[in-house]
């Protein structure tokens, strides 16, 4: 168990520069003396401990995880906090980013690892938006984080360029009674594919049409079920 920090501003520019790196050499070591070192890092003001070796299977279990961890911590507290987020990201990089067969890392953008100051890349933080979803969500999450903690999956790419329905109870229940397979605990087959008929990216599409008329942040998902056309009944039927 290791006490958990947060990375100031030196800690940050320091991780996101390991990051860009590792475009040119995948094979960097990774940095975790920033973590505790005080010229890099500072603590959190609550006492908060994790598991740095605890190992997830899916994305899923690492945001039940982060949701027990911080269910009696004020969540506002950290809400917005980079240097926490980040943090996280480095100390559990080697699930986020593992190594290849060739010892080699192949990270996404810097906003994926270090939590960023613009609210239009904060969805694509990793640790940050997966305890977000499965605290608004619980399990009505699982269809988007079924994969691996290094792979974010075209179902997720697709919710969270849309902040606003990631948000809504009643989209994301629906989504999951249309797209999660219980049998197999992900998401079904033909979910993301592009020809389909109801999948994910014709989903977000009708959701944008019916934004125009109903208050998504209100409707149910019964009623999101009740008015679905027929070209989601190969999901659904």
């Amino acid at each position: 168990m290791v006490e958990v920090r947060r990375l100031n501003e030196r800690g940050i520019e320091a991780f996101e520069n390991y990051i860009s790196g590792l475009s040119n050499d995948g094979g960097l070591p990774l940095p975790v003396g920033i973590l505790a070192d005080d010229r890099t890092s500072e603590p959190l003001g609550i006492e908060l401990t994790i598991d740095e070796g605890a190992e997830f299977a899916t994305r899923y279990d690492m945001g039940v995880y982060l949701v027990d961890l911080l269910e009696h911590v004020r969540s506002q507290q950290l809400l917005g906090d980079c240097g926490f987020w980040t943090w996280l990201a480095l100390c559990w990089f080697d699930q986020l980013c593992p190594l290849d067969s060739k010892g080699k890392r192949k990270p996404r953008k810097p906003y994926n690892y270090a939590l960023s100051s613009n609210w239009n890349h904060r969805p694509r933080h990793a640790l940050y938006t997966t305890w977000m979803l499965v605290a608004n969500h619980g399990e009505n999450a699982l269809f988007m984080l079924s994969k691996k903690p290094s792979d974010r999956g075209e179902l997720i790419e697709q919710l969270a360029a849309r902040q606003y329905f990631m948000s809504c109870r009643g989209v994301i229940e629906a989504a999951h009674q249309i797209y999660f397979d219980p049998d197999r605990r992900t998401f079904k087959r033909g979910s993301t594919s592009q020809t389909r008929g109801g999948n994910i990216r014709r989903f977000i599409s009708y959701l944008q049409q019916l934004d125009l008329t109903y208050d998504l942040g209100t409707v149910t998902a019964d009623s999101l079920m009740s008015i679905l056309p027929p070209e989601y009944n190969g999901f659904v039927g």
